[in-house]
Order: C-alpha cells, then structure tokens, then sequence
C-alpha cells in the first residue's frame, strides 16, 4: 500500500501557503465584498462599525412553552420571528431575504444546506458545468506536474496536509454566470430522510468545521496563495493566465462567468485543524464538543457522486441515515432568474421542508453545480492526566446535578404559583417567576464554581469508597418448609476504564497492527464474597455461568445541541438494579432521559393550569430540557465469544476456589476475567468465519462527543447464579488513537 503524503513541518506547506487566516484585506475582498477597497498607498483604518451593526439583541430572556403534547413532545418557542443577523423571515419561515445591504453572503452559506440543488438535476444547464476534485502529494503549482493520490485509502489526522485541485468545465455554447464560488474544507454532522431513500435535502444539517481557501474561492481580487508570488493584491491582472501543463485557465476573471467551452482549474491546500473552534458550542462551552470527531456513518452525498462506495460502507454502528463526514467541496451558487434568461425556464426539485432564499428583489438563489471528494478523518485522542481525567469527571456531574437542579427548582416555583393563586399571593409568585427566570443560569454557574473545589477535594479523600463496582445479592434457598437464608453474595470488580487501541480497517493499514491488537485483550480482576448468616460454613453458591458482551453506545441530538457530556459514572450508576432476573433497568435511557421526560410532563401539566403568559421558563433551559427528552439511541451488543477465567474455559464446578475466612465470618473466591476483544460478533447473528478478527469485521472509531452525536463503549459483564437471579456490571471502556 501506498503511503500517505507527509504531514512534518516543512518547506512544503508552512514556508510555502501564505496565511490562510482572513486578514481585514482578505474580508473586504470576499465577504464584505461591498465595501471600497482603499488604494495600495492608503493609510485609513478599517471601518469603525456602529453598535446597532454588531449586535445581536439579547433582550429575550424567557421561553415560553406551547403545544406540548407528552413528556416527550417538543417544546415550543412561542416566541416567534427572532431576527438573524442578515436575514428577514416571512410569517411562514419558508422564505429567507439575503439583503444586499448587510451581510447576505452570509445569510446565503448559514441556510446552503437548505438551497435547491441542480446538481443531479438532468437539465441543459446542469449537465453543462463539470466539476472534478484530485488530490496531489505536494502542494499544486502552475507548470508543475501533479503527483495524484486516491484519498479513499489514506485515513486523516489532525495536522494532515490535503494538497490538490480543481477542475471546472463549460461544456456548453454560452457563458454561464454565477454569483458565488467556494472551496473548502468541510465537517459536517448530516441526518437524512429515513422515509425517502431518494431525498438529498438533510432532514438535519450541522456544519461544525468550515476552512475556505482564500486564494481558490471567487474573488474580485487576487489573493497571493504561495509566499513567492508578488503580485498585486487589489487587481487581478492575471486572470487570463493558463497552465502551461494542460491549457487549463487559472482564473475566473472579474465578471463571474463560466466561460463556453472552457476548462479551469484551481488549487487548494488545506492542513487539518487540530480542534474546531470554541464558537462551535457557544451555548454550554463544553470542551469535548470542541474536539475533532471522526468520520461515522456515509451521507447520501456520497454514495449519490460516488455510487461505488456503498458496497465499500464500514460496519461502523451509526445510527442509520446518519453521518459525520469531511472532505473537500467546489459549489457555484447563483440567481435562479439569470441562468432561465439564457438557458429557458426549469424547474428544481424541492422537498416539503425547503426554504426559498431570495435578494431583495426576490430573485431565488439556488446550487447550481457542488462536488465533494470525501476524505475519511480518524482524529488523534485527547491524552489526560489522572488528575485531568478527575477533574472531568467531577466538572460533568456538577453540570448534570445543576442542570437537574434547574428543573426541579423550576418545578417548585411552578407549584409554589398554584399554591398562591390559593392563598391569593399571586402578585409575589409572579415577581417571584420573574426574579427566577432571569437569574437561574447565573446562580448555576455560581453553585459550580463554589463546590468544584469542593468535589474534587472530596473525591480524592474519599477515593477508596469509590474504586469498586460492587452489586449484593441475598441467597435464600427455597422449599416446602419455608424460606431458609443462606447469606449475602457479594461481587466487585476494580472501577477502572479499560483502554484500547483503535486499530483501522484493513484497507487503511500501511504497517503491522500486531502491537494495536495486543491491547484488545483484557483482564479484568473479579472477586466474590459470601456474608454467611452464622458461624457454620456453607456451601458456596454456583455461578452457572459468566458471560461479557461490548456495548457500542451512539445517541444523536435531532433538536437543539446536548447541554451535557457524559461519563459513564453518570449513565451508569445503579448495577443494584440489576440483580434480578433478565431485564436490565441500568440503562442511559432509564437513569437520564426518563426522569428528565417525567419531569417536562410535570411542567407541562403545570403550564395547562398556569397559562403562559404567568409561567415563564428561559429559553436555555427549554432547548436543553428539549434535547435530552427526544435524544435517539442506538446501542449494538458484541458477544465476546472468548472469554477465560485464570486462563482456562469457565467450568461452575471447580473454576472458582472458595475459601472460609473464619475472623469475617465468609466464604471468598477471586478470579481473573480474560476477554479477548479481537474475537466478537453481533449478539443473535451466528459468528460465521470465527477465524475473522473483530478489527476486520467491524470498525470501533474512538469514542467521542459533539454537540449533537456521542459514542461510548462499555463491557457488560454478567453473572448468573443457578437460581435464575443475575448480576450485571458495566465497565467502561475507551477506545484511542
């Protein structure tokens, strides 16, 4: 296999890409387009803009809730039309207005996802604009001929180099004209239409990493891309330049046409960021949301420019029709008026949910021609200190306890107003409503920073409580006679996280994955007890069976972004629960999203008897109740089919040696639990080619957690007594790169 393109410091990307950081030159030539760019000798400073220009209102400081149908129906803003920046809603939100006169280029990339496209569209139009993207091994230069690699067998980390370019033909007789043209790197977090195989319009679009190459998208100016060009900055006197390599027209020129029966070409570099930027979760500032996912799941983007790679599709567990995906795009976008002028009037498939995007004249902008060459990104992990890891852990259960605490105190007030229309205190339980609404967030974030300190000084003392995962089960022995008990079985097993390498499919190997795969084998220390009800030893109970199971854990926001981040001490937390029978109630869904569910039915029933208008919850807290209620989940079982106990295959009669401790009064065994993790297969599917390594039939990406999907792992290990009665442990487990 070939091996994947350099990505060190050196003279080929640092000393040779100028910066790619929008300076305010590099604004006004793209973006803000609009403004006069100054003469190259012109001293003045950049524009002073006013107040009512930069901000964004912020006076709406509650929520109100309508129409909430259950515990698990969405919460609604009856606060309607709030204003984005640059963008004008009509009462039926189908229509957005990209002003000219503000930031509309803007308005036009926030809502893309949204635009009709005429990319698959059969049409004259449509099938007369190509678009090609190839990836090269050095950066591209005019008069340079370009080494190509096939990004499809390369996987991408944070620091990569994605070096390359472009190809854009008019194959028609009439110059075609555009308003604008991007090349960039996307990330994007994409649901599509469960319903409709065929619908290309995400159901849920969330585009979490955008880097724009300054020099290849369309600009009035010409932009240096490498630091040995010298050219003017302000006039593009270059822009009938081709490739001496291939004839190809380098430039658009400064009238935005495609020209008839014209090949262009442009280059682009792009360095993978090490994480996305901070604005990416605004709302809760939540430091795992702002690291690198890896690429899950495969959109119908592209399978649809790329029909051979479903047959190719990882068996990755995401959720279906759900995706996170990078790679490379080239997207035209125009005024539909224009292109009817010179190729007839045409029609653009829309779907129900379409929003139509206008100027101010009302013409519709709409895609024209967008390619994307996908490119697979397996992001480094996030190494923690112990300390560090701590520190996380005790920062998510402060965020959940408050969070938890927000909705109950909301509750409270709630009914503390019912009680005063009873007692004809009505007037105060308002104030008192309003003085809450206003203040609940700051006095949140108070109570964390206050017991942070607090919290991690008394985990660290009381470290010791906390090192097992331990579940008791009473024995009594049943007959004709009665009941007779015969003690208290005890199991534990240390609470530690069990690290594993990620270790890629095999297409993507370029060396030996043996010492990866050595980290696949597990062992997990078990100890059993027996609390016996008098001084008499007794029999030992049996344990029939043992038996361990990977969890792959996905869940996905449809709504607003997770307010939280989870840990598996927070998921996890009740394994008393699960001592009898076969029904495990130690669930994510059980232990989070239930009792946050029953809590919203309650301020439901509360908003019936209060009315709006009198019951005011701040619009935060509607967004978050409202994500953790409707989260969906996917969890896939992986038997582990070889599993050992002191390495050897359990047998109940004489695996675990019980032995009588007179001063405590009970009996006690321990045991090493050896899994392998490299031989698992689907829970009720056969296990077909047992010799097949489970790194070959699946692929486990890094766990992770953004904004609007997460995925964890864990083990369950369960124990089952000959009686029927079961104990279950879940043990965490990581996956890392």
């Amino acid at each position: 296999m070939s091996q994947k393109p350099s990505t060190t410091k050196s003279k080929s990307f640092d000393e040779t890409v100028g910066s790619i950081l929008p300076s305010y030159l590099m604004y006004t030539q793209t973006i803000g387009m609009n403004v006069t760019v100054p003469d190259e000798t012109d001293n003045r400073p950049p524009p002073i803009y006013s107040n009512e220009e930069i901000e964004c209102s912020t006076s709406v400081n509650s929520y109100q809730f309508s129409n909430l149908q259950s515990a698990t129906s969405s919460f609604t803003n009856t606060i309607s039309n709030e204003s984005n920046i640059g963008a004008n809603s009509s009462d039926n939100n189908s229509l957005i207005v990209a002003n000219e006169n503000t930031n509309w280029r803007e308005t036009i990339l926030d809502n893309v996802h949204q635009l009709p496209n005429m990319t698959f569209v059969n049409n004259e139009l449509s099938n007369s604009v190509k678009i090609e993207i190839y990836y090269t091994k050095e950066i591209g230069e005019m008069n340079k001929k370009p080494d190509l690699i096939d990004p499809s067998i390369y996987e991408y980390t944070q620091g990569d180099l994605l070096n390359g370019y472009i190809i854009i033909k008019n194959t028609s007789n009439k110059p075609i004209p555009f308003e604008m043209f991007y090349l960039l790197f996307e990330g994007n977090f994409m649901v599509f239409n469960s319903k409709d195989s065929k619908d290309l319009t995400p159901a849920k679009s969330k585009r979490f990493l955008e880097m724009f190459d300054f020099s290849g998208s369309w600009n009035e100016a010409h932009i240096n891309r490498l630091v040995s060009q010298d050219e003017n900055p302000y006039y593009c006197t270059k822009g009938e330049t081709t490739d001496p390599i291939d004839g190809t027209y380098l430039y658009f020129g400064s009238n935005k046409v495609i020209q008839p029966n014209r090949t262009y070409k442009r280059f682009f570099s792009f360095k993978i960021p090490n994480n996305l930027l901070d604005s990416e979760c605004n709302e809760h500032n939540l430091s795992n949301h702002v690291e690198l996912p890896p690429t899950i799941g495969i959109s119908r983007w592209e399978t649809n420019h790329y029909p051979e790679r479903e047959s190719t599709k990882l068996r990755d567990f995401s959720i279906i029709n759900s995706s996170i995906n990078y790679g490379v795009m080239a997207r035209f976008i125009g005024r539909k008026s224009t292109w009817e002028a010179e190729f007839g009037k045409f029609e653009i498939p829309r779907s129900k949910d379409t929003t139509k995007l206008v100027n101010s004249k009302g013409d519709e902008y709409i895609i024209l021609k967008e390619l994307t060459n996908f490119v697979r990104v397996i992001p480094e992990s996030k190494v923690l200190t112990e300390n560090e890891k701590l520190m996380k852990q005790v920062e998510n259960k402060l965020l959940y306890e408050n969070f938890v605490k927000r909705v109950k105190e909301k509750i409270d007030v709630g009914k503390q107003l019912l009680e005063s229309i009873e007692d004809s205190n009505f007037n105060d339980a308002i104030e008192l409503n309003e003085s809450l609404t206003h203040l609940e967030i700051e006095a949140a974030k108070f109570t964390q920073s206050y017991k942070q300190a607090d919290s991690i000084r008394d985990l660290k003392t009381n470290i010791k409580n906390l090192e097992y995962y331990e579940c008791a089960l009473p024995l009594v022995k049943r007959s004709i006679t009665g009941v007779k008990n015969l003690g208290i079985l005890s199991i534990k097993t240390p609470k530690q996280e069990y690290a594993i390498k990620y270790i890629p499919p095999q297409r993507f190997r370029d060396s030996s994955i043996d010492e990866l795969a050595s980290t696949w084998k597990l062992d997990i220390p078990v100890d059993f007890s027996v609390q016996l009800p008098s001084k008499d030893p007794s029999h030992p109970p049996t344990i029939k069976n043992i038996t361990s199971e990977l969890v792959v854990h996905t869940i996905k926001s449809m709504s607003k972004p997770i307010p939280l981040e989870f840990n598996h001490e927070l998921m996890y937390y009740n394994p008393s629960t699960n001592t009898k029978g076969f029904q495990d109630l130690d669930t994510f869904h059980h232990n989070i999203v239930k009792p946050l569910q029953d809590q919203s039915n309650t301020l439901y029933q509360l908003l019936k008897q209060l009315g709006t208008s009198n019951f005011k919850i701040e619009k935060q807290l509607v967004d978050d109740i409202k994500s953790i209620c409707q989260l969906d989940e996917k969890c896939m079982n992986l038997v582990c089919n070889d599993v050992k106990i002191n390495n050897e295959n359990y047998n109940p009669k004489n695996s675990l040696n019980w032995t009588y401790n007179t001063t405590t009064n009970s009996i006690n065994a321990s045991i090493n639990l050896q899994i392998n993790l490299d031989k698992l297969s689907l829970k009720g599917i056969p296990n077909g080619n047992s010799n097949l390594k489970s790194f070959d039939k699946f692929n486990l990406v890094p766990d992770f957690q953004n904004c609007f999907i997460a995925r964890f792992y864990h083990l369950k290990l369960v124990f089952e007594l000959s009686n029927g009665d079961c104990v279950r442990f879940k043990v965490p487990v990581k996956i890392d790169k």
